[in-house]
């Protein structure tokens, strides 16, 4: 059912305020400079070194594998910024003079999802070059319901670095609406999260909210004695998309902000960690990002292992081998876990091989044997012998 009376009224202004902020480039007298973003793929040549041009994607924690000249971070830099910061590394380094030219060849894309008191809750494609206010966003949802509490509009978006938390923004669209100050709109980014909560609302009252890679994100109820695997089954369950390890539970702290706690689920459903079976109480926000947005470099599984082939690499830093071949289904019954193999480049740039006994880890729990996993690491899990004689 679409709004009627008061809010027809409110949400045609809605419309005519967003057609208007379109032919407007920035707010107030500033203009907006497209930064930089995790995901984007940049066009990168050097004039002195042919070896350093080619297309870079930017990992999710901000940096660029600049080749020979190193791991360099970009992410929130304009491309003057950038270019500038490029030439001076170069310099620095490597040449006496640097001839850099920079492009962003590929945007990032990610949906905007947006949740609550709105007509037409959903996701709406979204890419990095595009602009979208806040504004506009609700208008191409339906507008606000007559429950919304415009005044209490709440932006989750990725902090710049690859840290797995979000900073929340807090935006009176009421105030913008009635005093006509758009100053205070938002610029949206990609895989921003909007929650219009309703008049009246606890913080939830007795729901939490699932976002991100579960089978049924949203509003679910709460029960007596919740906890992250009666939560992770009230939604659905996870997706195969899901990076197990980065999970967040976001939980308000009275004030309007709200406090993140890291959740290791890939513990928690891979080893049974039942320290990572953490309550879950009303007003909770539980996050899951997609393995794809939120990959620090990549891994490579070969061999008798359920599912073969590459796997990204998490940005916290504490992926281990044999947690990791947990979350990718475990070993073959043909497998030698005893004699895995870990190839991997080392700092001179020669090729060194690990041999971990996997099986020892596995069997006996004996996880502080574990061992980190880096980026570009190929791992051989070797078939057994059978011996027939």
């Amino acid at each position: 059912m679409r709004p009627l009376n008061g809010y027809r009224r409110m949400n045609q202004w809605l419309l005519a305020l967003a057609l208007f902020t379109l032919s407007v480039p920035a707010f107030g007298d500033e203009t907006l400079v497209r930064r930089i973003m995790g995901g984007d793929l940049l066009n990168i040549t050097v004039d002195e070194s042919a070896d350093l041009d080619g297309l870079y994607p930017v990992a999710g924690d901000g940096h660029i594998d600049f080749k020979y000249a190193g791991r360099i971070r970009l992410e929130d830099l304009t491309l003057d910024e950038a270019h500038a910061f490029l030439t001076k590394h170069l310099e620095t380094r490597f040449f006496k003079k640097a001839t850099v030219a920079i492009e962003v060849s590929e945007y990032v894309s990610g949906s905007l999802l947006i949740l609550g008191a709105v007509y037409d809750p959903g996701s709406i494609p979204y890419k990095g070059n595009e602009i979208i206010t806040l504004l506009e966003a609700i208008t191409m949802v339906g507008g606000l319901t007559p429950k919304a509490a415009s005044d209490q509009i709440k932006i989750f978006r990725w902090r710049p670095g690859g840290s797995m938390s979000r900073e929340v923004i807090n935006v009176d669209l009421k105030r913008i609406l009635t005093e006509f100050d758009f100053s205070r709109d938002q610029y949206l980014r990609p895989r921003d999260i909007i929650v219009v909560p309703e008049k009246g609302q606890d913080e939830g009252a007795a729901e939490f909210l699932a976002l991100g890679e579960f089978g049924t994100p949203g509003f679910h109820a709460t029960v007596d004695n919740m906890n992250m695997i009666r939560a992770i089954s009230t939604a659905g369950g996870v997706t195969r998309e899901a990076q197990l390890d980065s999970g967040r539970i976001l939980r308000p702290d009275g004030s309007g902000n709200y406090s993140a706690i890291p959740v290791d689920l890939g513990r928690l459903l891979g080893s049974a960690d039942m320290s990572m079976n953490m309550p879950v109480f009303p007003g909770d926000i539980l996050f899951l990002p997609s393995a794809k947005l939120t990959a620090a470099g990549r891994i490579y599984f070969l061999g008798e292992i359920e599912q073969p082939g590459m796997y990204p690499l998490s940005n916290s830093g504490d992926s281990t081998l044999a947690r990791t071949i947990l979350q990718r289904g475990g070993l073959t019954k043909f497998s030698n876990g005893s004699a895995v193999r870990i190839q991997r480049k080392a700092p001179d740039g020669t090729m060194q091989t690990l041999v971990v006994d996997v099986d020892k880890i596995l069997k006996g729990g004996q996880f502080d044997e574990d061992v980190p996993l880096q980026n570009e690491d190929v791992i051989i899990i070797p078939q057994r012998i059978f011996n027939i004689f």
